[in-house]
């Protein structure tokens, strides 16, 4: 197989990652996006879930889906995005608590890497990471779950009871380890060497889209116009308003199940085999926006403490100025 490249970019989400799955991934010509129209990797639910020890015995059949992909296609750069790669403790679907063997972040990192030994054939990973300020995004996943999930636990109903719970009560620390960015990439780098991670910063795409999208394609070494072109002024889900963040809007059919599993878990209605709950699937009640979500000077001592060292640190090895975009220095 002649050298080809495979870019994965694994969020963090709320930092655009739907613009470019939306807009550049799939349409830029020098790209194979293999998400594109259905398309994705068989073994992306076992990064997600496996035990380390068990997603090992399956990772010489992941590497040839890999490789597969790969010899198939008639680019030589191949991208797969999905923002939860960095940790899928961030996504709380059904309950404040995930569904996750492991809730250390770096688990998936060190999955991901076994689908890649040495011995490659022509075929080079490399790591694409977004990250936001940890405050904005804490506010920002906050307000896109609330509807789904967050209004309707005791624990997390409200902004200030979730920075309790997330800071606080909960020992694991499962939602603070997620936005240590430094150690996190860190672990990439160590895998994937560093040369091959590169680190976006959200803010600096608001600040300067045409900016953050030259130093992406020069990463990718893919062609700057056209990504610039087919970017334009596109943004999806883009906070709503000065100080409010939208929620995730939400199908008929998920709110059906909600409420079934929460008060007839043991029954069942068949709405497997329904074509009417099909179609509610594509039935969608709108998010709101949330506004007033204040982090107090306690939490955000909090987060100082957590995060500071780690953003200097990574400001500095991959000279990303974080401190005049306001993320937490010493």
């Amino acid at each position: 197989m002649e050298s080809k490249e495979l870019f994965i970019h694994i969020g963090f989400p709320k930092t655009a990652t739907t613009t470019f799955q939306k807009y550049v991934f799939p349409k830029h010509s020098q790209i194979d996006y293999l998400r594109k129209e259905g398309r994705n990797v068989s073994f992306i639910n076992e990064l997600f879930y496996a035990r380390e020890n068990s997603f090992s015995k399956h990772a010489i059949s992941y590497s040839r889906e890999l490789h597969a992909l790969a010899s198939n296609s008639a680019h030589k750069k191949l991208v797969y995005s999905e923002e939860s790669l960095t940790s899928f403790s961030m996504f709380f679907r059904f309950s404040p608590h995930p569904y996750i063997f492991t809730t250390e972040p770096n688990s998936i990192a060190r999955k991901l890497k076994m689908c890649f030994p040495e011995a490659n054939n022509g075929l080079t990973p490399k790591i694409i990471i977004s990250i936001r300020r940890q405050d904005e995004l804490i506010k920002s996943m906050y307000a896109q779950v609330y509807n789904l999930v967050f209004k309707r636990f005791s624990s997390t109903k409200t902004f200030q009871k979730f920075l309790q719970y997330s800071f606080d009560d909960n020992k694991s620390g499962f939602i603070a380890d997620s936005l240590l960015y430094n150690e996190l990439i860190g672990q990439y780098e160590a895998l994937f060497g560093q040369k091959n991670v590169f680190v976006s910063v959200f803010e600096e795409l608001q600040e300067d889209s045409d900016s953050y999208i030259k130093k992406l394609c020069s990463f990718m070494d893919i062609d700057t116009s056209e990504a610039l072109q087919i970017l334009g002024k596109k943004h999806v889900n883009k906070k709503s308003g000065e100080s409010g963040y939208r929620s995730d809007k939400r199908s008929v059919a998920e709110l059906l199940s909600f409420y079934k599993n929460k008060y007839w878990s043991h029954k069942t209605f068949g709405f497997a085999n329904n074509n009417l709950f099909d179609r509610l699937k594509n039935v969608y009640v709108p998010g709101k926006s949330l506004s007033q979500l204040e982090i107090n000077s306690d939490y955000r001592t909090k987060l100082r403490d957590l995060y500071s060292k780690g953003n200097e640190a990574l400001s500095k090895r991959h000279n990303l100025d974080l401190q005049r975009f306001g993320y937490y220095f010493d």
